[in-house]
This record gives C-alpha cells, structure tokens and sequence, in this order.
C-alpha cells in the first residue's frame, strides 16, 4: 500500500465518524484529494512532493471556503429565504404591499436562519458519509458486488454514527 492509501482510509473513516462536526474537514478532504487528482492529471511525471503540494494548496482552499465562506452563505440564505417566505405568507393572508409586512418578515428571517443550519448539518452527515465511504472503497481495491456493499455498509454505518454522536445518553431510571 502506498502512502496515499493510507491517507484514503484515515481521512475516510474520520469522515465517517466525524463530518457533521466539521464542514473544514470535509472540504478540506474534497480539496485535497481534488489537488491531488488535479496534480496528477497535469504533471503526471512531477515529484511526489510537487503532487502533495498541490494537493495541500487544495486542501489549504477547502478549509478557507468552509471558515469563511459557509457560514456567511448559510445565514444570507436562511434569511432571504425566510424573509421572503414571511413576504408570501402575509400577501396572502392580506397584508398589502402599502403596509409591507416587516413583522412577517423578520419572523421568517429567524426561522429561515434556524432551517439552514438544521440543513446543514443533515447535508454535512450526508455529504461526509458518502465522500468517506468512497475514499475508504477506493483504497481498498475490492472491486465488483463486494465494493458496492461495502460502500453501502459504510455509508450508511457513518450517518447512523454520526446521527446519534453528541447527542445525551438517556440516564437510567432507578
């Protein structure tokens, strides 16, 4: 096995078990890999080190779109999308336009930022399962029906994992 398949599986089984908890080291993952495949699809003779550069400038511009870039994205959206549902539910339930209906708006502002993060999580549990399942399958080498069902066991074993992971134990009852 080559270094890089062990970097598959590692950073597989941490998306697996960790993506929901963190959209930088999904996009992190993804840019990574991507630089990697990038690299080598352009400087196939290069060094392995010009490859790993490229691959952590990839990774490097992952982790910057996830700190920077999402949350931001996440709370325009929500807010817009709310607002303006807020918008159509008060037109028509008859507020007009003349009395433009900020009340309406602002609650849906509030309730479209709450549904995207909720969202968001569900796509990170979604997304991470998916993406580490494949990185873990692709290191493996298996090959026909036995990579599907592996695939499949994994994805689904991540977001069962991931769905119940931070979430309180139930105390027992005495």
């Amino acid at each position: 096995m080559t270094s890089v398949t062990y970097i598959e599986i590692i950073v597989g089984f941490a998306l697996l078990a960790f993506g929901r908890k963190g959209l930088g080291l999904l996009l992190g993952a993804v840019g990574f890999f991507a630089g990697l495949t990038i690299a080598t699809q352009l400087f196939g003779n290069a060094s392995s080190t010009v490859l790993i550069i490229a691959a952590l400038v990839g990774g490097g511009i992952g982790v910057f779109i996830a700190f920077f870039v999402q949350k931001v994205a996440v709370v325009v959206a929500g807010v817009f999308g709310g607002a303006y549902t807020g918008y159509v539910i008060a037109m028509q339930a008859g507020w007009g336009a003349e009395t433009f209906p900020w009340i309406p708006m602002a609650v849906g502002a509030v309730i479209g930022v709450i549904l995207a993060f909720f969202i968001v999580k569900w796509a990170l549990i979604l997304l991470s399962s998916i993406f580490g399942a494949y990185l873990v399958v692709h290191a493996l080498h298996v090959g026909g029906f036995l990579e599907s069902i592996i695939f499949i066991a994994l994805v689904m074993g991540g977001i069962l994992f991931q769905s119940r992971s931070g979430k309180p134990k139930a105390q027992p009852q005495q």
